[in-house]
């Protein structure tokens, strides 16, 4: 699992908890829950940002590899020249 994979699982885990929080909340009154919410809501996004960080990060490095791979064909010594038919 890639750092911002496990970013984006803490951030959920964190604000499944402050959900919960923020539900247990409404037994004493409703305006107590918005704390929880909120937070929730940033977790929520952060996770998604970070999931975002991490998708684009690994397109990267398979273009990179896809382009390393595609070089390495292209500079091989041992490879028999084409033929022009």
């Amino acid at each position: 699992m890639s750092p911002a994979r496990r970013t984006a699982a803490a951030c959920y885990l964190g604000a499944g908890i402050s959900t919960l929080s923020a539900v247990a909340s409404l037994a004493w009154h409703p305006w107590l829950a918005i704390p929880g919410l909120a937070g929730a809501a940033f977790l929520v996004w952060g996770a998604a940002s970070a999931q975002d960080a991490g998708d684009r990060r690994a397109n990267l490095h398979e273009r990179l590899h896809d382009a390393a791979a595609s070089d390495a064909a292209l500079l091989d010594p041992n490879q028999q020249p084409r033929s022009a038919a």
